[in-house]
């Protein structure tokens, strides 16, 4: 397997109470179905009073093209790898 293959792009932003908002990275899934079940497995992580500081998903979806290293660890992550830095793949 060489080449480029084909993720979902999901940016994130971070909300801190007093402080505001700020972008918090992304994450990267294979599909929309991994996308929305790694969401959702995030939010039920999260205790059930808003935390001081937490992640949330921001913006639209969209799809990339990643080289084969970087789709080998979304595939081993089990539904989603988070990177946090804002260098977002170009869609």
């Amino acid at each position: 397997m060489t080449g480029t293959f084909t993720v979902v792009v999901q940016m994130w932003e971070e909300s801190e109470r007093s402080w505001g908002v700020r972008p918090d990275g992304y994450s990267l899934h294979l599909s929309e179905f991994d996308r929305l079940e790694y969401i959702k497995r995030y939010w039920d992580s999260l205790p059930a009073v808003p935390p001081e500081e937490y992640s949330r998903p921001c913006g639209t979806p969209y799809l990339a093209q990643v080289d084969e290293a970087i789709y080998n660890t979304v595939v081993k992550s089990n539904q989603g790898s988070r990177y946090f830095n804002n260098r977002y793949p170009p869609g």
